[in-house]
């Protein structure tokens, strides 16, 4: 690894533009290309030609590639410290109180056909639909051993205060297109969760909202699939960490829940989804303008993800250039204001097209402003990462290296 950057004045103010999953494969349909090689992003571009590009390994050895491990790293904190599951930094970010006892599950609404599990999401189902389904859910299925709540779209949180230390779950994602059988729970303590699992069909298969989806043409939300799971974390704030205020804007309330154990403020902005619709220039707007009072802001973009996750390249493409135009291009019209300033972009894993899920591997960030000098890449992708030393085994000490905070 080469020499961070130096230390950062008092004034100094840092921007990071997190594009989850961004990072991919070389693609025949792109002429080997990975979508963000593939992508027009003269800005990103830019960052590349004013500072550094570098890789950044930020799921550790034994880790699963998501995106609760991958926002861990990048924001500074040792996943396999502080890391005891999803569901609990999704809880917080709906501020439910955790309990001593309480383990939370993530509680998707998924569609199941046959035997495969089609999709992770429902058909992207909107939160309004979602309420309703979660509330017949929780009307008939608790009973005092679970407690459902509803989220957005199709991402919900099950607390219990039963012991599930010994249970393996896959998350739907994963699993797109295959048989959901061989990935349900497992483990000695399962269960209760696969009794609710299995009650939960019998409850949404006649819901009027479904019939309606169905109607229209929509993918019902046919059953819950729970995963994720986790008692609540502990840890240090961002000012105690780093002696710097903070920011964070997401749609996703995994992001969201751990900016709130963070100790950072999480903004709120209208139109943002965390889907391919989702509100980029209002991102890009409220991140600049947070650095009024906020030393630092973290801005947090899920649809490139979700483009990968539907194995659409093209639709991850032009989520990769939103990011670009309307999220870094704003930063940098920011930092050309205000010279004391640092932007990095990076994603939080790979999320590859050919298998519609995560994988591991680094991923490329690009870095630039006060106190960095340039190293002479002039663009920014997977492979030009691969051409500097600049690079971090452990993902959890980027955030010191782009701080200045440590040599």
């Amino acid at each position: 690894m080469s020499q961070p950057p130096s230390s950062a004045r008092a004034d100094t103010k840092f921007i990071v533009v997190l594009s989850d999953g961004m990072a991919d494969f070389p693609l025949d349909e792109l002429d080997g290309r990975t979508p963000l090689d593939a992508a027009h992003t003269p800005n990103m571009d830019a960052i590349a030609a004013q500072g550094v590009v570098g890789g950044v390994d930020v799921i550790p050895s034994g880790q699963q590639p998501g995106s609760d491990v991958g926002n861990l790293s990048v924001l500074g904190y040792d996943p396999d410290e502080y890391l005891t599951g999803r569901a609990p930094l999704e809880a917080a970010s709906m501020g439910l109180e955790l309990g001593p006892t309480d383990v939370a599950f993530r509680c998707n609404l998924v569609t199941l056909d046959g035997d495969l599990l089609d999709d992770y999401s429902a058909g992207h189902i909107s939160s309004e639909e979602a309420e309703e389904l979660i509330a017949a859910l929780s009307e008939q299925l608790d009973n005092g051993d679970l407690r459902l709540f509803a989220g957005v779209q199709y991402r919900h949180i099950l607390l219990t205060d039963d012991a599930f230390d010994d249970v393996e779950a896959t998350p739907p994602h994963d699993i797109m297109g295959q048989p959901y059988q061989e990935f349900l729970p497992r483990g000695a303590s399962c269960a209760p969760l696969l009794r609710w699992m299995e009650e939960s069909r019998a409850i949404l298969k006649d819901h009027p909202v479904n019939r309606d989806r169905i109607a229209d043409g929509k993918r019902p939300a046919n059953s819950i699939w729970l995963w994720g799971q986790g008692r609540a974390p502990s840890l240090p704030t961002f000012a105690d960490k780093y002696g710097l205020s903070g920011a964070a804007i997401s749609a996703v309330d995994l992001v969201r829940g751990i900016a709130r154990y963070a100790g950072l403020e999480v903004l709120s902005v209208p139109g943002i989804t965390g889907y391919l619709d989702t509100n980029y220039a209002g991102k890009g707007a409220a991140a600049v303008d947070s650095l009024e009072s906020a030393d630092f802001v973290y801005v947090h973009v899920e649809a490139p993800d979700e483009a990968a996750h539907l194995g659409d390249a093209q639709a991850k493409i032009d989520a990769i250039e939103a990011v670009d135009h309307e999220v870094v291009g704003r930063a940098l019209e920011y930092l050309d204001g205000h010279p004391d300033t640092r932007i990095s972009v990076l994603p939080d894993h790979v999320t590859a097209i050919s298998t519609r899920t995560h994988a591991h591997g680094a991923v490329p960030f690009a870095a630039c402003g006060a106190g960095i000098e340039p190293d002479g890449v002039s663009t920014y992708s997977e492979a030009s990462a691969t051409q500097t030393a600049l690079t971090f085994a452990k993902g959890h000490r980027w955030m010191d290296w782009f701080l200045g905070a440590s040599g």
